[in-house]
């Protein structure tokens, strides 16, 4: 017999070899394809994820935006969310999703000046006075206290000048100007007992440190409020105005001892 394997036999095997070479063909396509499926699904994902942030974003500058308008406009205190909410094109409801009351908004819109003000008082101190730090502890004679009054007004309106509208809300009357006023009013406390040596007297250095403690950033308020001075010209008009109010500390401090 011949041994030989038939033509039709090396025919038949030879179609087998291309099926199972198609079927592994055919299932590494299929897994290409259900993993390029799995990444485009995972990309699309991330583009809604993007633009879902994006809207996110754009609506809270909206917001700050708003706020900023109706701070200046109407003051802290009668400024309204609702009001907050139709100047950024939104329901009261979505702009409670994103801040939770106008203070939120307010301390968000001051956070730079705020913190810019805050490094300043470092600066001049040493890193003995701080927004985080009432307890004034500089030794410095009165011309020492003049230099660092006059240091600190210019670094004051170098802020005012760069964030006009953030430092004039920051000088509203929030929750957190009241916080700042009381941080001042400690400050001065602080430096009368250490640079007016005073025996005593305990309410009535506590009554004198509040009231100028208010009446300094009422004055300081106004004067940038209304200013249209050039950056030179200010400066000197808040020097002056902090000099004098450490001239009349120091003047009513000895008529209190006298």
């Amino acid at each position: 017999l011949d041994n030989r394997v038939p033509d039709w036999q090396k025919r038949q095997k030879a179609l087998v070899k291309k099926q199972e070479k198609y079927e592994r063909t055919r299932k590494q396509y299929e897994e290409v394809r259900e993993e390029k499926n799995e990444a485009e699904i995972i990309l699309e994902g991330c583009r809604a994820g993007l633009l879902a942030q994006k809207l996110k974003e754009e609506a809270r500058i909206a917001i700050i935006d708003a706020a900023k308008e109706e701070f200046l406009k109407k003051g802290y205190k009668n400024a309204s969310m609702r009001s907050i909410s139709t100047k950024a094109n939104m329901t009261v409801g979505n702009l409670y999703r994103y801040f939770k009351n106008k203070e939120e908004i307010n301390r968000v819109i001051v956070k730079e000046p705020f913190q810019e003000i805050n490094q300043v008082l470092k600066e001049l101190t040493s890193n003995k006075l701080s927004m985080e730090i009432s307890v004034f502890n500089v030794k410095a004679d009165i011309n020492e206290l003049n230099l660092m009054m006059d240091q600190l007004a210019e670094k004051l309106v170098d802020i005012y000048e760069s964030k006009k509208t953030e430092f004039n809300i920051l000088m509203m009357n929030s929750k957190l100007n009241q916080e700042m006023i009381e941080w001042f009013s400690n400050a001065i406390h602080s430096l009368i007992n250490q640079h007016f040596l005073l025996e005593g007297f305990s309410s009535e250095k506590k009554i004198l440190s509040r009231s100028y403690a208010v009446s300094i950033f009422a004055g300081m308020k106004e004067i940038f409020r209304i200013s249209s001075l050039e950056k030179e010209k200010l400066k000197s008009v808040v020097k002056i105005y902090l000099r004098s109010y450490l001239f009349l500390l120091d003047s009513d401090l000895r008529k209190l001892v006298s």
